[in-house]
């Protein structure tokens, strides 16, 4: 059995069958796990993040989220991103979120999923708007504005905003992401769309970019690998108060006119999702 302290990723997916056999302590037959390093060859430290998930713990225990166990995301997303130090390509590989969340996060992993059935296989072998911890991961990676992770406490208000946009490209491009959570979640705290306005705009976006890209819009964008990776490198440090909102990679990857536009393309997206096809000022000849 591997050295719990540091990142492993199991080299196949565990069944069903598999999950029991491992959670007695013993490795099933075929399952291996290997060590998942940073650039430089070093471990990857997750002291910080078993840290974190005990302050997960107590504050579950106290009953803050017994009403609602999907508000605990927006406390969770952004605290997971910034203890758990990964590359985007290090944060696609499926075995790796597969370890973690049956090795490090198994309790939270049943508490926040299991349903009637159970826990449904892809939270815990799934894509990155599924799996239990990588939507979290993903989700503060790609709605983050540089350092700032409070657009992410935004982005998961709705449970629909990660479901139906974390796996989509259109995101990739950060400018139009904040532009997203900028119209659906405004910074005064309100919703003001529904479940099914989120999805039906999710699905309009993906439409309005497929022929010109939100590039054309907000500029070309190249993200910050530079500050990413320095920081992806880094032992980050345990807070003393997980209370307080900490700070993501000091990466600069937008300007406040390409967030403006990204929400231009969103707001204009919506319209139409509304069947609304002209801008509000347009009048009729």
């Amino acid at each position: 059995m591997s050295d719990r302290r540091d990142a492993h990723r199991f080299t196949r997916q565990l069944s069903d069958d598999d999950r029991r056999i491992f959670r007695t302590g013993t490795i099933p037959a075929g399952v291996h796990e290997e060590p998942v390093t940073r650039s430089n060859g070093q471990p990857i430290s997750l002291d910080v993040t078993r840290d974190l998930m005990s302050k997960f713990e107590q504050e579950r225990r106290s009953g803050k989220w017994d009403k609602d166990r999907a508000v605990s995301d927006r406390w969770l997303a952004p605290r997971l991103h910034h203890a758990l130090r990964l590359t985007r390509s290090q944060a696609s590989d499926r075995g790796l979120w597969h370890w973690l969340a049956l090795v490090v996060c198994s309790d939270y992993s049943e508490w926040r999923w299991t349903g009637k059935g159970g826990v449904a296989a892809d939270r815990w072998y799934g894509p990155i708007h599924k799996q239990s911890l990588a939507r979290l991961w993903w989700g503060a990676e790609i709605f983050r504005d540089g350092a700032d992770y409070s657009p992410v406490e935004r982005a998961f208000i709705r449970q629909d905003l990660p479901n139906s946009y974390l796996h989509r490209p259109i995101v990739r491009c950060r400018s139009l992401a904040l532009g997203i959570v900028e119209v659906i979640a405004p910074t005064d705290g309100t919703i003001v769309l529904s479940s099914d306005q989120v999805n039906d705009l999710a699905r309009v976006i993906n439409l309005c970019t497929s022929g010109r890209p939100p590039e054309a819009e907000v500029g070309y964008q190249v993200d910050d690998h530079i500050a990413a990776l320095g920081w992806a490198d880094e032992d980050p440090a345990a807070p003393n108060d997980w209370t307080h909102l900490p700070l993501g990679p000091r990466a600069v990857d937008t300007t406040e006119r390409s967030v403006v536009a990204g929400r231009g393309i969103a707001a204009r997206s919506l319209r139409y999702a509304e069947g609304n096809l002209y801008p509000p000022d347009a009048t009729s000849a």
